[in-house]
């Protein structure tokens, strides 16, 4: 039992070093008879045997929860990603609520010592002291063990698997938990290399450096720097090669990300050729290259087209031209304006605004009044100024005059807001 204590608290020290979300590990110290007694008391059962001598010899209380940072790719054979949600508590040892009505004579055949973040449950079952998973949304049961020990031993060898469905059924069999599994291999095989592959061992070979940067993400300028090691031309095909043969949205929206930190110039011509009508370039995806590889007017101007044949909504539209921050996008977005109007309020503050231009759709529709109101605060709070100097004496009695008359409180702040903070703007 001390080894699964020192395996726990190595493996939360290994996530922790590669950037994984952690959360304490917490380690009670052991029960004791009386402790035990009083809980079993209180359920009128006797904790079962092998969780009861774990409970005297290990720990009263066990909490181990870790998740993935969002730049970590998993392999495409797993169908969830993984993550870290493990444990049990002697005080929190209760019979499970199944729902429903009647006697709940089924509920006294388990004691529910876990409870997902879904909010299903682990049970031990009295009879043999098996090991379940109960879902409250399906009402099913999943066996993860035949025994606590052998639940502990195979959970703990996952990295602490989540508790959910969605983390331990792809490394189930029919009996359970199963390490040989070819998914539990696979989600082995990349722990280890996540736990153990550090940037410099990584910088040998390309393969490598893409492996760690899968793992990793690029935002560390140590790790873009690592790629000028290598030849541009390779490096620009190896992540192109990345962003058309993956098959998840999301892997190829990370790759696309890499490419443009690492090699957008070399990327250019290729991104000029995703505008074919032959490409297969999801548009999300195409829109985004455009937008970091091509000079600005090029890019807005391959998307507005595309945009305008095809008729969109306002709501496709906003979506389409967020990766373009430049003045043009205004005068285009103008008509589309619409509510809710916060994320064209963003793209508004983020488009190199003229003061002139601002003060202009504070006197327009109440749409565009309430998108530049809420741009100007925004661009207020992040420090961003207009590209031209504001006429103090003009904005002036126009946003009191909105602080007034405006109908919701809300939007009255916002003017309010915004007519504090003009005189330091």
């Amino acid at each position: 039992m001390q080894k699964w204590v020192e395996r726990w608290t190595q493996l939360i020290k290994q996530f922790e070093q590669q950037g994984a979300w952690v959360h304490p590990l917490e380690i009670a110290p052991v029960a004791t008879e009386q402790e035990l007694s009083i809980v079993e008391e209180r359920l009128g059962v006797r904790i079962p045997s092998e969780f009861r001598n774990l409970l005297l010899h290990c720990s009263r209380q066990v909490g181990m929860y870790w998740s993935l940072p969002d730049e970590a790719l998993l392999p495409i054979e797993l169908e969830y990603t993984p993550s870290g949600d493990f444990g049990w508590s002697l005080e929190e040892l209760e019979f499970p609520d199944f729902g429903g009505d009647g006697e709940k004579l089924d509920e006294q055949l388990y004691l529910q010592f876990h409870t997902a973040g879904n909010g299903d449950a682990l049970l031990i079952r009295f009879e043999d002291g098996s090991v379940w998973y109960w879902s409250h949304e399906e009402d099913e049961f999943d066996l993860l063990a035949g025994s606590f020990n052998t639940y502990a031993e195979r959970a703990t060898a996952l990295g602490c698997i989540g508790a959910d469905c969605g983390q331990h059924r792809q490394f189930c069999s029919e009996d359970g938990l199963d390490l040989s599994l070819t998914s539990s291999q696979i989600w082995l095989k990349w722990l280890e290399q996540y736990f153990t592959l550090t940037l410099n061992q990584a910088m040998s070979n390309l393969e490598s450096l893409l492996i760690y940067v899968s793992m990793h993400g690029v935002t560390n300028t140590k790790v873009q720097k690592a790629f000028a090691e290598f030849d541009s031309s390779k490096v620009y095909y190896a992540l192109r090669n990345k962003i058309e043969q993956s098959l998840p949205l999301a892997d190829k929206e990370a790759w696309s990300e890499v490419l443009v930190k690492v090699c957008a110039v070399e990327a250019r011509d290729w991104g000029r050729t995703l505008w074919s009508d032959k490409n297969t370039i999801p548009s999300r995806i195409r829109d985004y290259l455009t937008a970091n590889y091509l000079p600005a007017e090029e890019g807005l101007s391959l998307v507005l087209q595309d945009i305008e044949k095809k008729t969109v909504n306002s709501y496709e539209a906003l979506h389409r031209l967020r990766h373009f921050h430049h003045p043009k996008t205004i005068a285009w977005m103008k008509p589309y304006i619409s509510f809710p109007i916060a994320g064209w309020a963003t793209l508004l503050a983020e488009s190199q605004p003229s003061a002139e231009t601002l003060f202009e759709w504070l006197n327009g529709s109440e749409a565009e009044r309430l998108t530049a109101i809420r741009a100007v605060w925004q661009m207020m709070q992040q420090d961003m100024t207009p590209t031209t100097g504001v006429d103090k004496d003009n904005w002036r009695p126009l946003l009191a005059y909105w602080k007034e008359h405006e109908i919701l409180r809300k939007n009255k702040q916002l003017f309010s807001q915004a007519l504090a903070g003009l005189d330091s703007w």
